[in-house]
């Protein structure tokens, strides 16, 4: 591409490149979020210009999912009798296959937090079919609160030991952090109970029993914290230990590219240095356009190294790099490409150097200053004195 410069500032004028998705040479795994565009005619950076390049615009539909299968969906659940808990298998996961345990598989989409509550009450499913779990969102705490409303009967959640519960190191599918409990902090698995005459409600948390050793003592698991019992609102309920946390899995856009790689520190990576381009608000509700403005994306720019631009990737993903699904959908963005003139500068001057050289030249000079003084010693030694 021949770029003709400026004869007040010796560097071509800026460029804008527009790229949709839809147009992308290739794409990865299928995703529209994920692609390469090759360019018909390379971008060629002469040898004393450098580029730096920043986000124009940017428009990327609001189609994706807040909860998505094998990220957020799942949810595995025992229901026992009253005072019973839950069976855990001999690796100290939740038991799936006794009668009143499974998994409730939460549909994909955008849910809120009384919407999600809603999907919960309705998916724990017991033989009946009954729903013996209520779950309530608190719009002033903020936090999801659960309780047994069937009689005679204890609802465990695997969200400790469950099959599918993620770690920090190794991600799972569960819904933790978004309905407030802590990997980390929890103390077992919660369960909520009501006693057989239905006036009586108690909670608190089981795991795995442990035999000699720290071993997992596979069949009824052991209550750790029971609290109760309870017979008033909102006593009666369990409150989840955080607030809820609809956008954990989501929080934040990111636009990632090949062109630049020491420009951005993420900590999601420790600190390193990272491929991101900017980071993407989410101003917008599902359903409709986030965009990037100028007065947005130009603010921050980074230093391109590279001589020759033939192919741009992008990736749209999270705040973990994980490639967004926009579900079919394209989004575009444009990016802004100013040259600037590579300016020659002086090397920082070397004060270790400077140091050891002054003192090399000082101890010289001390050394010959001491040799004169003896020279002239001894010639005074020689010269005898007159009788």
């Amino acid at each position: 591409m021949s770029i003709a410069a400026f004869a007040e500032t010796e560097t071509p004028a800026s460029r804008v490149l527009y790229i949709n998705s839809k147009d992308a040479t290739r794409f990865f795994n299928d995703n529209q979020s994920d692609f390469d565009f090759q360019l018909e005619e390379p971008i060629v950076v002469p040898d004393h210009h450098s580029i730096l390049m920043s986000v124009y615009s940017a428009e990327i539909p609001y189609s994706f999912y807040n909860f998505r299968v094998g990220v957020n969906c799942r949810l595995d659940y025992a229901v026992t009798l009253f005072g019973t808990p839950a069976a855990y298998d001999a690796n100290g996961f939740l038991d799936l296959t006794p009668a009143g345990a499974t998994s409730f598989s939460l549909p994909e989409g955008n849910y809120n937090a009384v919407e999600l509550a809603k999907a919960i009450t309705n998916g724990v499913i017991f033989t009946g079919p009954i729903n013996p779990l209520e779950v309530l969102f608190d719009p002033i705490a903020l936090k999801f609160t659960f309780r047994c409303v069937i009689a005679n009967l204890r609802v465990t959640l695997g969200l400790k030991n469950g099959a599918a519960t993620g770690t920090p190191e190794a991600p799972g599918e569960d819904m933790n952090e978004e309905l407030g409990f802590d990997f980390i902090a929890l103390s077992g698995d919660p369960f909520v109970e009501l006693n057989a005459g239905g006036t009586q409600w108690f909670n608190g948390f089981s795991n795995p029993t442990l035999g000699g050793g720290g071993v997992v003592v596979p069949g009824v698991g052991t209550d750790t914290i029971i609290n109760g019992p309870f017979f008033i609102s909102p006593a009666y309920f369990l409150f989840a230990d955080d607030a809820v946390d609809m956008t954990n899995s989501i929080r934040s856009l990111f636009i990632r590219t090949n062109l630049s790689t020491s420009s951005v520190l993420d900590s999601h990576i420790g600190g390193g240095f990272s491929n991101i381009l900017t980071r993407v608000p989410i101003n917008a509700e599902p359903g409709e356009i986030i965009t990037i403005r100028p007065r947005d994306g130009d603010v921050h720019k980074l230093l391109l190294k590279v001589k020759a631009i033939t192919t741009v990737s992008i990736q749209l993903t999270n705040q973990k790099n994980q490639v967004i699904n926009l579900n079919g959908l394209t989004f575009d963005i444009s990016l802004k490409l100013e040259f600037i003139e590579t300016k020659r500068l002086k090397d920082a001057p070397n004060l270790r150097l400077q140091r050891q050289i002054e003192f090399s030249q000082a101890r010289r000079k001390l050394e010959e200053e001491l040799q004169q003084k003896q020279e002239q010693l001894k010639q005074k030694k020689q010269v005898k004195p007159k009788k």
